[in-house]
């Protein structure tokens, strides 16, 4: 029905009509065609609130009225079964993209309703025995509430005249056209489509058109993904810097942008899967193999087949996305669609994609095995191991099924050997060759071993010498080399070096200066303790240090570490606060001839007597006392 007819039957005010006729509504189809795109009027020229209930009216009383007269629907429903049964495989597949695309611009609540009725099955054959010649009301569908009756209805309504238009020619090039027409129109509102494009199949082709279009992005995002992104072949690499100066925005804001770019990007290129491009018939692309490879000569007919100028990861992603349900993408889209100016080493950093059969790529974790190949590569090998190669993909099945090992051993070889560089040998072993020459170190701890005892730089020296002529130049480069090895030693000032191995292993050594050993002991203890306990310990190690070096030594140390108290107690001044501070400063500085007055008038007479006298006035343990009668010379 026409809108002047509508307009003659008073059904519609003056205000209305001409709404419809500036907007060149001519028909009730082509207000509904509107309505289910934008449902509602009020963004059209001149369109009050008035206007716009009018024609939601007229929608739905006009789908209604359909459904309402029996002998119209009884003669098109035989009309329209005659038409859904003669239609040609390229019809089917253009209606059913048709019904697919539509379905998705539902509201959600009518989406799940539709989706429910159909079990998720859009195909024109599903579509017309579950809905068009199915007797059940719309009102009566699982999960149908009022306020989506109307969207239900206009929805079928629309997909009705879509399949009756699509019958009516049978010409491959007008059904693709047609189908494409709406796909663009209905996702980007392009008003110009080029006719190669309404035409086309390409994937490739449509990708390109709509990057150039910024319709995948806004203009400023596309600008940048294309000046960021390894998206065409021979594409200068430059840096946020450089693209920040081109674009205008800041360094922070182009690398925001080129994030959000890339992480909406498969989204974006979703668009694709509405089409039924035949990549093995056009360009020999295999789809039935496990692993999807794209080589030069794939890239080349791609890109001259529909005159773009792709790289070869683009090309890869893009078929990713079309073969999304099929296969699986292995590798890092950071790491391949940017230039790589800084690599990670928690990784492996990906030089490439690969496409892989999702049942084996769900069974095998490739990103694992790649990872562990890095990790072992960048270690430090001291000397060439091997593992048998399928034995060692198995350590990364992730269901233990062990079935899939044979399928998938060529595509874990193919990546070891294009990421990596590793072939398997004649065994299929994969071999990780020693990366490292012997270092200076390694020189020093295998003279040592051969020495067996601490040893002067000299001694190291010439042993090496002896040994490996060209190991190193001087003492002093070697000096610098033991300094650098935690595996290696010192004793104070004297240039002798050790193994650290040896302070576990014997008892008279220990590395480091007195005072290194000194404020190990003393963070050991709660309390500050007399020098004869420290020098009983040092002895352990330095045989020839004498009490009075030692007190001397910790006197004029620069940091002023240590705290020197009466009596020769000596603490940490880091610990000064854990201390009894009081007892040991009030210890008398003549303490000595005190012990020694009270001995000689036989006032104490045994050392229980000492200690009980010490313990009395001055707080003294039994063993304070014993270290300090020590240091006097005095044996009771």
């Amino acid at each position: 029905m026409t809108i002047d007819e509508i307009y003659k039957k008073n059904e519609i005010s003056i205000r209305t009509y001409h709404v419809c006729k500036y907007n060149k509504f001519n028909s009730i189809k082509d207000l509904k065609e509107y309505y289910f795109e934008h449902k509602s009027f009020d963004k059209l020229q001149n369109c009050g609130r008035k206007s716009n209930e009018e024609l939601i009216e007229i929608c739905n009383k006009y789908q209604v009225e359909n459904f309402l007269n029996p002998e119209v629907e009884i003669k098109e429903g035989f009309q329209f079964k005659t038409i859904i049964s003669n239609l040609t495989r390229v019809q089917r597949d253009v209606i059913n993209s048709f019904i697919l695309v539509n379905t998705n611009s539902l509201s959600v609540r009518s989406k799940n309703a539709v989706s429910l009725r159909l079990k998720n099955n859009f195909t024109i054959k599903n579509f017309a025995e579950k809905v068009f010649f199915n007797s059940v009301d719309i009102k009566h569908w699982k999960n149908v509430g009022a306020k989506s009756i109307p969207e239900i209805e206009l929805y079928l309504s629309i997909i009705k005249d879509f399949v009756k238009d699509v019958s009516k020619s049978k010409e491959e090039k007008y059904l693709i056209s047609l189908k494409n027409n709406f796909l663009i129109q209905r996702t980007f509102s392009i008003s110009k489509i080029p006719k190669e494009i309404l035409e086309t199949e390409s994937i490739f082709l449509l990708t390109d058109f709509l990057l150039n279009q910024n319709v995948l992005f806004d203009e400023t995002q596309t600008d940048i993904i294309k000046k960021a992104l390894k998206i065409y072949q021979n594409q200068k690499e430059l840096t946020l810097d450089d693209i920040a100066e081109k674009v205008n925005l800041t360094r922070e804001r182009v690398r925001q942008i080129r994030k959000l770019c890339i992480d909406n990007l498969f989204n974006k290129l979703l668009f694709i899967q509405n089409f039924n491009d035949d990549l093995h018939q056009k360009y020999g692309l295999d789809i039935e193999n496990h692993h999807l490879e794209i080589d030069d000569d794939i890239i080349f007919k791609i890109n001259n087949s529909n005159k773009t100028n792709f790289s070869k990861e683009f090309i890869s992603y893009t078929v990713y996305v079309y073969l999304f349900n099929k296969y699986n993408l292995i590798g890092d889209i950071e790491d391949i669609l940017q230039p790589t100016y800084v690599n990670s080493r928690k990784k492996h950093n990906w030089k490439n994609f690969y496409l892989i059969n999702s049942k084996i790529a769900n069974e095998v974790n490739f990103i694992s095995m790649a990872d562990d190949v890095d990790k072992r590569l960048n270690d430090r090998i001291e000397e060439t191991y091997f593992f048998n190669f399928k034995s060692y993909l198995f350590k990364f099945l992730v269901n233990n099924n062990y079935s899939i090992l044979n399928i998938s051993l060529p595509v874990a070889e193919k990546i070891i050997n294009d990421e990596f560089n590793l072939f398997l040998d004649l065994n299929d072993n994969i071999i990780f060759q020693r990366n490292t020459h012997k270092q200076v170190p390694e020189y020093i701890i295998e003279a040592l071993e051969h020495l067996g005892e601490p040893s002067k730089l000299n001694e190291i020296y010439n042993w090496i010498n002896r040994n490996y002529p060209e190991a190193t130049k001087s003492e002093e480069a070697l000096r610098g080399s033991c300094q650098r090895s935690n595996e290696i030693i010192y004793f104070g000032r004297s240039s002798t070096f050790g193994l650290k191995k040896w302070e576990k292993t014997r008892n008279d050594i220990k590395g480091g200066t007195i005072k290194d050993i000194i404020t190990e002991l003393l963070e050991n203890s709660k309390t500050p303790l007399h020098i004869t306990e420290i020098l009983t310990e040092i002895h352990k190690y330095r045989e020839k240090t004498n009490e009075r070096n030692i007190i001397t030594n910790l006197k004029l140390d620069p940091n002023n570490s240590f705290i020197i108290f009466n009596q020769k107690f000596i603490g940490l001044a880091s610990q000064k606060n854990s201390y009894d501070l009081e007892k040991y400063r009030n210890l008398p500085i003549q303490l000595g001839k005190t012990i020694k007055g009270k001995i000689k008038k036989q006032q104490i007479t045994d050392i229980n007597q000492m200690s009980d006298f010490l313990n009395k006035n001055y707080d003294l343990t039994n063993k304070e006392t014993k270290n300090i009668l020590t240091s006097l010379n005095i044996n009771l």
